[in-house]
């Protein structure tokens, strides 16, 4: 362990000290008057600074397009460690991995590169592949995530060609402190600590935590074989401080800091082996802003934000690690600001604005001799969306964006991204949608400064969305939706005649589907069960489109018993798929995955046990990269207080 690990670690051992003292401290202290005076306070905020509110609350004031929202209360009974293991479980998602290890989301068959995926707000990707890793996201701190499909608002910038995931963390409710731990059956441990204390507006939040495993074993000819290179060690620690200067306005400064070391299995077939160690892959994170009113009825948010990616990777030319070949590192800045406005107009209308702007610097070194390279982008989009209602129970959504990116070579590019939609509530508990949306995507600086296949002439990636959706809420939830998007001017890499490799925006592609989803809840049963079917087609080589599968079902079953007692069983089916590798056609066998928890409640303790891929199976999401099989977990938590949701 380095010393920036060891200056973590100790790091976050004293901020669960800290919490759990100043928890300690701070319930003696306060009067049992002064408390009550203060919940009063705590009821009367209502605004939320991380929740980019674009969506706002389900089902009346549901979007023009498909939204998944997934509840605190879901993501605990999976007992998740990172936010990989809990996508899977919503309709029209799809999570794989392959040759970085990285965990990649599909969104109806649109790939990571085509996602935005907001952290409290923030966009968060690496800025030269246009990529984010679900893994680095920890679950323990998520409140809520709503992933929004199809005709995503204008308000959310630029590159949400493919949808957005939006994470919301959880909110502070003083006092109060949490201690985990878990160990499982691949030699896996992890412990993370949190809490929440206040002092007169300010209210301070932290949280950390730290996994260390030896890697994990797959279903190797029916024999649990560890994956060779598949070890890990990773940190993070967070802090967040909220003020309130009055009863309607919200300043938040948040920090965080997530770094690892991780090995990366190499292919068991098909592929030619790369024996690949990430010596680190950090990433921290500032920003400030708040929420404030705007004229009468109005709100304002605002948000400016730092990234810094620093990735060091380390090459080797066998398997034993032991013959050094080159290393490269990445060391990348991202710096932006977002603004946010509403405002209410007329009789139940609505008009919505969005400014951001955000600044990529990436500094590259392919190897340790070698000179750096240095390229920037900047991205700019300015978004107008009016919510205009026609009746009590018709509305008309329409808007456009307007985006911008000043690349570091090439011709800078500026496009006109519109939406519309109309929305008709017969009552409370049914909303109905019909929307047509246009998005686009930007090149990613890999695709145009890249030595060796790079091109600055790329077109932005265009695509057309149109949808018909229902969703019904009253004793049960059943939505519905049925899309068909048409993608033109896809970049695919081409071999030139001289043997080099470019990229072209030379594709297109089309996708038709549709997807359910049936929720019931009762006070001892939770059950969600959902169900995508996707048709997608490469159109220019006439062939399906890559790792996107016809068909998934999955669901969540919990009972809530007495006694503080949890089971919870989920599942995920996955038809076949296949890719293209050379000239070879390769099909992706159809898997059933099963998984299980077990939890008991001893106040203030929660005991529980987790197995993972309960049947053994083996399976691949990317042909060559075999996934995990049976794991079984066994962990403890302890809570003094509440966490607000």
């Amino acid at each position: 362990m380095n010393k920036t690990r060891i200056l973590l670690s100790v790091q976050a051992s004293l901020l669960g000290l800290f919490l759990f003292f100043s928890v300690i401290l701070f319930s003696s202290a306060a009067p049992q008057e002064e408390q009550k005076q203060e919940e009063k306070e705590k009821q009367k905020q209502q605004v939320i600074t991380e929740e980019i509110v674009v969506e706002a609350q389900l089902p009346k004031e549901l979007p023009i397009s498909t939204t998944s929202s997934i509840k605190r209360e879901k993501i605990e009974s999976l007992a998740p460690r990172d936010l990989s293991e809990v996508l899977s479980y919503t309709s029209g998602t799809f999570v794989s991995t392959g040759s970085k290890s990285e965990f990649r989301i599909k969104i109806r068959g649109f790939e990571s590169q085509r996602i935005t995926l907001l952290y409290d707000g923030i966009p968060v990707y690496e800025p030269f592949f246009n990529s984010f890793d679900l893994k680095t996201i920890t679950a323990e701190e998520i409140s809520n995530i709503k992933v929004v499909k199809g005709a995503s608002s204008v308000l959310y910038g630029p590159n949400a060609l493919g949808g957005v995931v939006n994470i919301i963390t959880r909110r502070p409710d003083p006092p109060s402190f949490t201690l985990k731990t878990f160990y499982d059956s691949n030699s896996s441990l992890g412990v993370s600590s949190s809490g929440a204390v206040r002092w007169k507006n300010l209210f301070f939040s932290g949280f950390s935590s730290y996994e260390k495993s030896d890697g994990f074993k797959w279903n190797a000819d029916a024999e649990n074989t560890l994956r060779e290179n598949s070890d890990y060690e990773r940190q993070n620690i967070t802090g967040k401080v909220y003020f309130y200067p009055g009863q309607n306005s919200e300043i938040l400064l948040e920090a965080g800091y997530y770094s690892s070391e991780f090995g990366i299995p190499y292919a068991t077939e098909l592929y030619k082996p790369r024996y690949w160690r990430f010596k680190s892959w950090d990433r921290f994170q500032l920003n400030l802003g708040g929420i404030f009113p705007f004229l009468r009825d109005g709100n304002l948010k605002l948000r400016g934000y730092y990234v810094r990616h620093d990735n060091v990777l380390d090459s080797y030319q066998d398997a034993d690690l032991s013959e050094f070949q080159w290393e490269s590192a990445y060391k990348n800045d991202s710096t932006g600001a977002f603004l946010l406005g509403s405002l209410p107009y007329l009789s139940r209308s609505e008009l919505k604005f969005s400014l951001n702007f955000r600044d990529d610097k990436v500094r590259i070194q392919d190897d340790v001799e070698e000179e750096w390279q240095e390229y920037e982008h900047r991205t700019f989009s300015a978004g107008l969306e009016s919510h205009f209602s026609l009746s009590s129970k018709w509305k008309l959504v329409a808007g456009a964006s307007l985006d911008h990116l000043r690349k570091y070579s090439g011709e800078d590019k500026t496009t006109l991204n519109p939406i519309a939609g109309i929305k008709f509530n017969p009552s409370d508990f049914l909303d109905i949608h019909a929307t047509f949306s246009q998005k686009s995507r930007f090149p990613s600086m890999k695709s145009l400064y890249s030595t060796s296949s790079g091109n600055p002439d790329l077109m932005d990636e265009r695509g057309t969305s149109y949808e018909v959706g229902l969703r019904y809420e009253k004793k049960f939830l059943l939505a519905g939706a049925v899309f068909n998007n048409r993608i033109r001017d896809l970049i695919n890499p081409v071999r030139l005649p001289d043997g080099s490799q470019t990229n072209l925006n030379m594709g297109r592609a089309r996708i038709f589907g549709f997807e359910l989803e049936f929720q019931k809840t009762l006070r001892w049963l939770d059950l969600s069960v959902s169900y995508t079917f996707l048709d997608g087609e490469n159109e220019e080589e006439d062939r399906p489109l890559d790792l996107v599968p016809g068909s998934q079902l999955n669901f969540v079953f919990s009972l809530n018993g007495k006694k503080g007692i949890q089971f919870t069983m989920w599942g995920l089916g996955v038809s076949t798929s296949e890719v293209r590798i050379v000239d070879e056609t390769i099909r992706v066998p159809a898997y059933f995955i099963l998984n299980a928890a077990l939890s008991k409640e001893f106040l203030p303790f929660t005991v529980f046990l987790k197995a993972e891929n309960l049947l053994n199976t083996f399976y691949v999401t990317e042909p060559g990269y075999p996934m995990k099989g049976r794991t079984i977990a066994l962990g403890m938590k302890f809570s003094t207080g509440r966490r607000q949701e």
